[in-house]
């Protein structure tokens, strides 16, 4: 999925990236609890004695809890508490495994529980907190930033999650083009179903965002979702992505409906060695403006710059969306680091034409990178 604008074997096993492989709970509890200690380190280097962490993301991050209402204290004294109400009473407690630095409190009003747990001490909030709920709490500092930066690496477990739900979209993918999903005469809509309905029958607890398959023209709008239009011959551009135990793939196929024309051809080559390159560049240490650049060299010296219309790359992970950036904006300074991820999704679209992009999500290793979208990238004809 193209990141934001810049001039983001099928298995049905259960992963939990938790507890990195283990099926015991006191070691996926240990797991939440180095985290929520890493975010005290961080928090005791502030003038804040508390975080009221409210993005879900980010509290499952910490706690393991999935539900959606909650809301957590991180405190500098080391003990916490989360919030929910009634709905979530069983799942959270199985969730959370009720370690012994978390209190949980399921009430109807759970700001009001966080409120009552940071008396006189208060706290600071993220910037996901609507700015009328801010103002209520009595508009608290915003803090931005701190589970965010602990999120940026990714653990074993966590990269284990990750590949497996690369693995499961991207071999239902296979068979998919194999079994035919992608031909002439039949909507973009019909395809695009028949996609989504396989990923779910394979395990998928869901899409990760807004299936996009697009042809023909629509092929040169890089989000183009899918239409009623009529799949007709030519670059079909298809970007997908599933959730799976809370962690998101993210990829993006381009094949052609018969033969290629020269410019079908051409177009795709382009796109096929930029995207070559970025992979290339991307390694421990490498700088994430030169992953954008590593790409946009070669779509400008085809003639195409101009209609390489956003940024290269974005993280992959409990968002799919999420931090850091290959582009040409970002801080010169930022590098690639062991355990991030990164999407590389190089493209080209030609306004009311045709357009095409492909795209690998990456994880950065100790010696380069590795794809968790392991089906070819070379031109399919079908």
């Amino acid at each position: 999925m193209t990141s934001q604008s810049s001039a983001s074997s099928s298995t049905t096993n259960s992963h939990d990236p938790a507890d990195q492989g283990s099926a015991s709970t006191q070691n996926r509890t240990e797991v939440f609890a180095a985290r929520r200690r890493r975010l005290v380190e961080e928090l005791s280097k502030s003038d804040h004695p508390a975080l009221l962490v409210t993005d879900l993301k980010n509290i499952r991050y910490l706690t393991g809890f999935s539900g959606s209402n909650a809301a957590l204290l991180v405190s500098t004294s080391g003990h916490h508490t989360i919030a929910t109400d009634g709905r979530y009473d069983t799942q959270i407690r199985i969730e959370t495994g009720e370690p012994d630095d978390l209190t949980i409190a399921v009430k109807q009003q759970v700001f009001e529980v966080m409120t009552n747990a940071a008396g006189e001490r208060g706290f600071a909030v993220e910037p996901s907190m609507p700015v009328g709920r801010a103002n209520a709490l009595g508009n608290p500092e915003v803090v931005s930033g701190l589970v965010e930066e602990l999120r940026l690496i990714k653990d074993s477990g966590e990269i284990a999650a990750l590949a497996e739900a690369g693995e499961l979209a991207d071999t239902v993918w296979q068979k998919f083009i194999r079994d035919g999903g992608i031909r002439e005469g039949i909507t973009e809509i019909e395809a695009a179903a028949d996609l989504e309905y396989r990923l779910r029958k394979a395990g998928a607890d869901a899409l990760s965002f807004d299936t996009i398959l697009a042809s023909g023209a629509n092929g040169s709008k890089p989000h183009a979702g899918v239409s009623k239009d009529v799949i007709v011959p030519g670059l079909v551009t298809v970007d997908f992505g599933v959730y799976l135990d809370g962690y998101a793939s993210d990829q993006t196929r381009t094949v052609c409906v018969g033969e290629p024309d020269d410019l079908s051809r051409s177009l795709y080559d382009i796109v096929y060695r930029s995207q070559k390159a970025g992979e290339a560049a991307v390694k421990r240490g490498a700088s994430l403006r030169g992953v954008d650049t590593a790409c946009r060299e070669i779509i400008d010296e085809a003639g195409y710059g101009e209609y390489f219309v956003h940024s290269t790359g974005h993280g992959v992970g409990l968002d799919v969306h999420e931090a850091p950036r290959a582009a040409a904006g970002v801080d010169p300074a930022d590098e690639a680091k062991e355990g991030m991820t990164l999407t590389v999704e190089p493209g080209i679209y030609l306004p009311g034409k045709t357009g095409l992009r492909i795209e690998n999500t990456y994880v950065v290793t100790p010696d380069g990178a590795r794809s968790l979208n392991p089906s070819p990238t070379e031109l399919i004809v079908v």
